[in-house]
Protein backbone atom coordinates (compact mmCIF):
# COMPACT_ATOMS: atom_id res chain seq x y z
CA UNK A 1 0.00 0.00 0.00
CA UNK A 2 1.26 3.42 -0.88
CA UNK A 3 2.27 5.70 1.98
CA UNK A 4 0.49 8.98 2.67
CA UNK A 5 3.48 10.89 1.34
CA UNK A 6 3.44 8.87 -1.89
CA UNK A 7 -0.28 9.51 -2.35
CA UNK A 8 0.16 13.24 -1.72
CA UNK A 9 3.06 13.41 -4.18
CA UNK A 10 1.06 11.53 -6.79
CA UNK A 11 -1.82 13.98 -6.43
CA UNK A 12 0.48 17.05 -6.58
CA UNK A 13 2.38 15.74 -9.62
CA UNK A 14 -0.85 15.00 -11.47
CA UNK A 15 -2.17 18.49 -10.73
CA UNK A 16 0.81 20.00 -12.53
CA UNK A 17 1.15 17.49 -15.36
CA UNK A 18 -1.92 15.94 -17.09
CA UNK A 19 0.23 13.07 -18.40
CA UNK A 20 0.98 11.85 -14.86
CA UNK A 21 -1.34 9.20 -13.42
CA UNK A 22 -2.91 9.97 -10.07
CA UNK A 23 -3.20 7.26 -7.43
CA UNK A 24 -5.96 9.13 -5.59
CA UNK A 25 -8.56 10.33 -8.12
CA UNK A 26 -9.71 9.32 -11.62
CA UNK A 27 -8.84 11.74 -14.46
CA UNK A 28 -12.39 13.14 -14.73
CA UNK A 29 -12.44 14.18 -11.07
CA UNK A 30 -8.85 15.36 -11.10
CA UNK A 31 -9.54 17.86 -13.89
CA UNK A 32 -11.65 19.93 -11.48
CA UNK A 33 -8.79 20.23 -9.02
CA UNK A 34 -6.34 20.88 -11.84
CA UNK A 35 -8.40 23.77 -13.18
CA UNK A 36 -8.89 25.22 -9.70
CA UNK A 37 -5.17 25.04 -8.97
CA UNK A 38 -4.34 26.71 -12.29
CA UNK A 39 -6.89 29.48 -11.69
CA UNK A 40 -5.70 30.10 -8.12
CA UNK A 41 -2.08 30.35 -9.25
CA UNK A 42 -2.98 32.81 -12.02
CA UNK A 43 -5.08 34.87 -9.62
CA UNK A 44 -2.17 35.09 -7.18
CA UNK A 45 0.16 36.37 -9.92
CA UNK A 46 -2.43 38.86 -11.15
CA UNK A 47 -2.79 40.30 -7.64
CA UNK A 48 0.98 40.51 -7.15
CA UNK A 49 1.93 41.89 -10.58
CA UNK A 50 -0.98 44.13 -11.68
CA UNK A 51 1.17 46.64 -13.58
CA UNK A 52 3.08 43.93 -15.48
CA UNK A 53 -0.29 42.47 -16.41
CA UNK A 54 -1.59 45.87 -17.48
CA UNK A 55 1.42 46.55 -19.72
CA UNK A 56 1.39 43.17 -21.51
CA UNK A 57 -2.35 42.52 -21.60
CA UNK A 58 -4.40 39.68 -20.13
CA UNK A 59 -3.72 37.09 -22.85
CA UNK A 60 0.06 37.42 -22.82
CA UNK A 61 0.13 37.57 -19.03
CA UNK A 62 -1.70 34.23 -18.91
CA UNK A 63 0.87 32.78 -21.30
CA UNK A 64 3.70 34.03 -19.10
CA UNK A 65 1.97 32.67 -16.00
CA UNK A 66 1.54 29.24 -17.62
CA UNK A 67 5.21 29.02 -18.61
CA UNK A 68 6.28 30.28 -15.20
CA UNK A 69 4.12 27.74 -13.36
CA UNK A 70 5.64 24.94 -15.42
CA UNK A 71 9.09 26.18 -14.41
CA UNK A 72 8.35 27.18 -10.81
CA UNK A 73 5.20 25.52 -9.45
CA UNK A 74 4.02 26.64 -6.04
CA UNK A 75 5.49 24.52 -3.27
CA UNK A 76 3.61 26.20 -0.45
CA UNK A 77 0.02 26.29 0.69
CA UNK A 78 0.37 30.08 0.90
CA UNK A 79 0.06 31.50 -2.62
CA UNK A 80 1.36 34.86 -1.43
CA UNK A 81 4.82 33.51 -2.29
CA UNK A 82 3.91 32.09 -5.69
CA UNK A 83 5.53 35.03 -7.51
CA UNK A 84 8.87 34.87 -5.72
CA UNK A 85 10.74 33.67 -8.83
CA UNK A 86 8.68 35.54 -11.42
CA UNK A 87 11.17 38.43 -11.92
CA UNK A 88 14.15 36.12 -12.64
CA UNK A 89 11.88 34.02 -14.87
CA UNK A 90 11.06 37.16 -16.88
CA UNK A 91 14.78 37.99 -16.98
CA UNK A 92 15.46 34.73 -18.76
CA UNK A 93 12.27 34.56 -20.81
CA UNK A 94 12.49 38.13 -22.19
CA UNK A 95 16.27 38.58 -22.35
CA UNK A 96 17.44 40.45 -25.42
CA UNK A 97 13.95 41.50 -26.49
CA UNK A 98 12.06 44.77 -26.43
CA UNK A 99 10.31 43.83 -23.20
CA UNK A 100 13.32 42.89 -21.08
CA UNK A 101 12.52 45.85 -18.82
CA UNK A 102 9.43 44.02 -17.55
CA UNK A 103 11.65 41.93 -15.27
CA UNK A 104 12.71 45.05 -13.36
CA UNK A 105 9.11 46.24 -13.24
CA UNK A 106 8.21 42.86 -11.74
CA UNK A 107 10.93 43.31 -9.11
CA UNK A 108 9.21 46.46 -7.89
CA UNK A 109 5.91 44.63 -7.65
CA UNK A 110 7.45 41.64 -5.89
CA UNK A 111 9.08 44.04 -3.41
CA UNK A 112 5.62 45.37 -2.63
CA UNK A 113 4.49 41.81 -1.88
CA UNK A 114 7.47 41.28 0.42
CA UNK A 115 6.98 44.64 2.12
CA UNK A 116 3.34 43.88 2.85
CA UNK A 117 4.34 41.11 5.27
CA UNK A 118 7.63 42.55 6.57
CA UNK A 119 8.03 43.54 10.20
CA UNK A 120 7.61 47.20 11.13
CA UNK A 121 10.06 48.28 13.84
CA UNK A 122 9.83 51.37 16.06
CA UNK A 123 11.52 54.34 14.37
CA UNK A 124 14.25 56.60 15.72
CA UNK A 125 14.32 60.35 15.23
CA UNK A 126 17.44 62.41 14.56
CA UNK A 127 17.63 63.21 18.29
CA UNK A 128 18.97 59.66 18.79
CA UNK A 129 22.28 60.92 17.36
CA UNK A 130 22.77 62.95 20.55
CA UNK A 131 23.61 59.71 22.39
CA UNK A 132 26.90 59.52 20.50
CA UNK A 133 29.99 61.72 20.55
CA UNK A 134 30.75 63.58 17.32
CA UNK A 135 34.00 61.65 16.83
CA UNK A 136 31.98 58.39 16.87
CA UNK A 137 29.67 59.36 14.02
CA UNK A 138 31.77 57.78 11.30
CA UNK A 139 31.50 54.45 13.14
CA UNK A 140 27.71 54.51 13.45
CA UNK A 141 25.80 51.60 11.91
CA UNK A 142 22.23 52.41 10.91
CA UNK A 143 19.59 49.71 11.16
CA UNK A 144 16.94 50.44 8.53
CA UNK A 145 13.34 49.30 8.38
CA UNK A 146 13.05 45.62 7.34
CA UNK A 147 10.46 46.50 4.71
CA UNK A 148 12.79 48.86 2.81
CA UNK A 149 13.61 47.59 -0.68
CA UNK A 150 15.98 49.42 -3.03
CA UNK A 151 16.15 49.02 -6.78
CA UNK A 152 18.28 50.42 -9.57
CA UNK A 153 17.35 49.73 -13.19
CA UNK A 154 18.71 50.78 -16.59
CA UNK A 155 15.05 51.34 -17.53
CA UNK A 156 12.53 53.95 -16.25
CA UNK A 157 10.55 51.28 -14.39
CA UNK A 158 9.61 53.49 -11.45
CA UNK A 159 8.03 55.96 -13.85
CA UNK A 160 6.22 53.06 -15.54
CA UNK A 161 4.87 51.74 -12.24
CA UNK A 162 3.74 55.17 -11.01
CA UNK A 163 2.13 56.07 -14.34
CA UNK A 164 0.20 52.80 -14.41
CA UNK A 165 -1.80 53.32 -11.25
CA UNK A 166 -4.68 54.26 -13.54
CA UNK A 167 -6.26 52.38 -16.43
CA UNK A 168 -5.24 53.12 -20.02
CA UNK A 169 -1.99 54.86 -19.02
CA UNK A 170 0.13 55.75 -22.05
CA UNK A 171 3.50 54.00 -22.51
CA UNK A 172 6.50 55.59 -20.81
CA UNK A 173 9.30 56.68 -23.13
CA UNK A 174 12.08 54.12 -22.55
CA UNK A 175 14.67 56.67 -23.67
CA UNK A 176 14.29 58.31 -20.26
CA UNK A 177 16.90 55.79 -19.19
CA UNK A 178 17.92 54.49 -15.80
CA UNK A 179 16.11 55.11 -12.52
CA UNK A 180 16.63 54.35 -8.86
CA UNK A 181 13.92 54.04 -6.27
CA UNK A 182 12.65 52.48 -3.10
CA UNK A 183 9.68 50.49 -1.87
CA UNK A 184 8.58 50.77 1.74
CA UNK A 185 5.64 49.68 3.88
CA UNK A 186 3.93 52.61 5.56
CA UNK A 187 1.27 52.28 8.25
CA UNK A 188 -1.57 52.55 5.74
CA UNK A 189 -0.06 51.90 2.31
CA UNK A 190 2.90 50.56 0.33
CA UNK A 191 5.04 53.40 -0.99
CA UNK A 192 6.90 53.33 -4.30
CA UNK A 193 9.04 56.37 -5.13
CA UNK A 194 12.05 57.63 -7.06
CA UNK A 195 15.30 58.48 -5.35
CA UNK A 196 18.44 59.89 -6.94
CA UNK A 197 21.55 57.81 -7.57
CA UNK A 198 23.54 59.15 -4.64
CA UNK A 199 20.70 58.56 -2.21
CA UNK A 200 20.37 55.05 -3.63
CA UNK A 201 24.10 54.45 -3.10
CA UNK A 202 23.96 55.88 0.42
CA UNK A 203 20.94 53.82 1.47
CA UNK A 204 22.37 50.69 -0.15
CA UNK A 205 25.59 51.13 1.81
CA UNK A 206 23.77 51.64 5.10
CA UNK A 207 21.47 48.71 4.39
CA UNK A 208 24.46 46.45 3.75
CA UNK A 209 25.82 47.30 7.22
CA UNK A 210 28.58 49.74 6.31
CA UNK A 211 29.24 52.35 9.01
CA UNK A 212 28.38 55.94 8.24
CA UNK A 213 31.92 56.99 7.29
CA UNK A 214 32.23 54.23 4.69
CA UNK A 215 28.70 54.88 3.41
CA UNK A 216 29.61 58.54 2.82
CA UNK A 217 32.65 57.50 0.76
CA UNK A 218 30.64 54.85 -1.10
CA UNK A 219 28.02 57.42 -2.12
CA UNK A 220 30.59 60.19 -2.71
CA UNK A 221 28.64 62.62 -0.51
CA UNK A 222 29.84 66.11 0.26
CA UNK A 223 29.08 67.54 3.71
CA UNK A 224 26.15 69.58 2.42
CA UNK A 225 24.68 66.52 0.70
CA UNK A 226 25.24 64.41 3.82
CA UNK A 227 23.08 66.75 5.88
CA UNK A 228 20.28 66.33 3.37
CA UNK A 229 20.74 62.54 3.25
CA UNK A 230 20.55 62.22 7.04
CA UNK A 231 17.51 64.47 7.12
CA UNK A 232 15.90 62.22 4.51
CA UNK A 233 16.42 58.92 6.30
CA UNK A 234 15.17 60.27 9.63
CA UNK A 235 12.25 62.29 8.26
CA UNK A 236 11.14 59.30 6.18
CA UNK A 237 11.20 57.08 9.31
CA UNK A 238 13.73 54.69 7.81
CA UNK A 239 15.99 54.34 10.87
CA UNK A 240 15.13 51.67 13.42
CA UNK A 241 18.43 51.36 15.31
CA UNK A 242 21.83 52.98 15.81
CA UNK A 243 24.95 51.24 17.08
CA UNK A 244 28.70 51.66 17.02
CA UNK A 245 30.56 49.45 14.60
CA UNK A 246 33.76 49.66 16.59
CA UNK A 247 35.37 51.87 19.18
CA UNK A 248 37.60 54.52 17.60
CA UNK A 249 41.33 54.02 18.26
CA UNK A 250 42.66 55.73 21.35
CA UNK A 251 45.89 57.73 21.42
CA UNK A 252 48.48 57.02 24.05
Amino acid sequence: MASLHELQKSFADALRDPTVACAVLPPANLSIYRNNARAAFLSALELTFPVVRRRVGDDYFRQLATHYRERSPSRSGDLHWAGRDFPPFLDEHLRGGDYAWLADLARIEWSRAECSVAAALPVLSATALARFAAHDFEHLVFGLQPSLRLHSSPYPVFSVWLANQTENAPPVDQSRGSECGMVLARSDHLEVRHINERMFSFLSALQSGLPLGEAIVHADLEIEALTGALDFIFSENLVSSLSLNEAPPTTK
